[in-house]
């Protein structure tokens, strides 16, 4: 059985850095640890998103814990920055990565492009219903890394909010 990633890059799978598929193949689960840096926006309305939707705070180098596990057909992403936990599911539809974070459903087209995975918006639903573009939140994520680290850098965009947070890291297989 394939795992998620690998299903979804096919061949380009064997371009990844060899702990971004460690993170991308769990079995059961991985555990890796490192750094964030997190931005919010500079906009007061952003801010009180972020807060409502249980956001980390902002702040350079803090404490990250990542964990994924293989859940049913996907992975649980579970996310520890600061000491605050933030989790989505991931799961394949149609071809595309799909994430789920709460009431909300991403799905992405992932590409490698110069050794770096990109993560390729398609649509968004809010509690199941599509939103036209106009009114969805915008994703732009990317990871790459090396035979000893990931590096992720993630930014949550909102229509007339502007950047509600980046956040940008490095990870590394936790030690036992």
């Amino acid at each position: 059985m394939s795992h998620l990633y690998q299903a979804l890059l096919g061949r380009d799978w064997d371009s990844l850095p060899a702990v971004t598929r460690l993170l991308h193949a769990p079995d059961p689960a991985i555990l890796l640890e490192g750094h964030v840096d997190i931005e919010r926006g500079g906009n007061p309305v952003a801010h009180l998103v972020a807060m409502l939707l249980g956001l980390p705070r902002a702040g350079a180098g803090q404490p990250a814990l990542v964990r994924v596990s293989r859940d049913g057909d996907g992975e649980l992403l579970e996310r520890w920055y600061d000491g605050r936990h933030f989790a989505t599911w991931q799961g394949r539809e149609a071809g595309l990565l799909v994430e789920r974070f709460g009431p909300f459903r991403l799905s992405f087209a992932l590409a490698m492009d110069a050794g770096v995975l990109r993560f390729r918006q398609r649509d968004v639903a809010l509690w199941g219903i599509a939103l036209p573009q106009v009114l969805a939140p915008t994703i732009v994520a990317s990871e790459r890394g090396d035979v000893q680290s990931h590096r992720f850098d993630v930014m949550l965009r909102l229509p007339l909010l502007g950047q509600i947070i980046r956040y940008r890291g490095e990870l590394r297989p936790a030690e036992e």
